[in-house]
């Protein structure tokens, strides 16, 4: 691999990006492209020599879900990918002991939970770009909640309820209005409820990994594989 291809890497992230300083997509070689797609790989494999690519966010209903073929076709081909935040996440676990690196806190939940399923990760989110998230992922929810129950805010068995409650919900009717209204039942304040859900990206985890990644830029340099940067909450 080229010194140039060493220092480049292709990103490909939608609803992730949302919040994220835009300074921390400049420099580093870095080549933004949207949420991938089966045969993104494939044709990025077909058409550059080997580099490195990221995978953050992914489609699956307009489109089928990047095949796990064609990323095993890329490793084999010289190339370098890391998988976190989503669907890289994802498909690092499926894949961390083919070749691919996983990195993040939402990787390692995933690697460390055989029963976490994808639709934790798993939102509906505009089609075009900025790709606004229109939902919530219940792994957000699921650390917001988890907070408030280690702060005796709420007691464990309302953090399960209100779980259970959204867990067997369409992931597309999961929102913070949806969470809100649960909170809404307990003996909470609303104005402590409205407090929290305006600073709720503290909890949004799949967006702190790619911010954790885009600083630590390991495709520049020689880091040890599955590395998480952040403390946990």
């Amino acid at each position: 691999m080229s010194d140039k291809a060493l220092e480049a890497c292709t990103l490909f992230a939608g609803p992730s990006l949302q919040g994220i300083d835009s300074q921390l997509l400049c420099g580093g070689g870095l080549v933004l492209r949207p949420p991938v797609k089966r045969g993104d790989i494939e044709h990025l494999v077909a058409q550059s020599p080997p580099s490195n690519l990221a995978i953050v966010d992914g489609v699956f209903h307009a489109h089928p879900a990047v095949g796990h073929a064609e990323i095993l076709d890329a490793l084999g081909a010289g190339w370098r990918i890391w998988g976190l935040s989503s669907m890289g996440a994802i498909r690092a676990c499926e894949m961390d002991t083919l070749g691919m690196t996983g990195f993040g806190e939402v990787y390692r939940q995933f690697a460390s939970d055989p029963d976490m399923s994808d639709d934790e990760v798993t939102l509906i989110h505009q089609a075009q770009e900025p790709f606004l998230s229109l939902s919530e992922p219940l792994i957000h929810i699921r650390r917001f909640l988890g907070q408030w129950t280690t702060e005796q805010i709420i007691t464990p068995a309302q953090e399960q309820h209100i779980l259970h409650y959204l867990k067997n919900m369409w992931y597309g009717h999961r929102t913070l209005n949806c969470l809100k209204e649960a909170l809404l039942a307990l003996p909470v304040a609303a104005k402590q409820i409205d407090s929290a859900l305006t600073n709720f990206s503290a909890y949004r985890i799949k967006s702190l990994d790619l911010i954790d990644f885009l600083k630590l830029q390991p495709w520049t340099r020689t880091v040890k594989q599955n590395v998480t940067i952040r403390d946990t909450v």
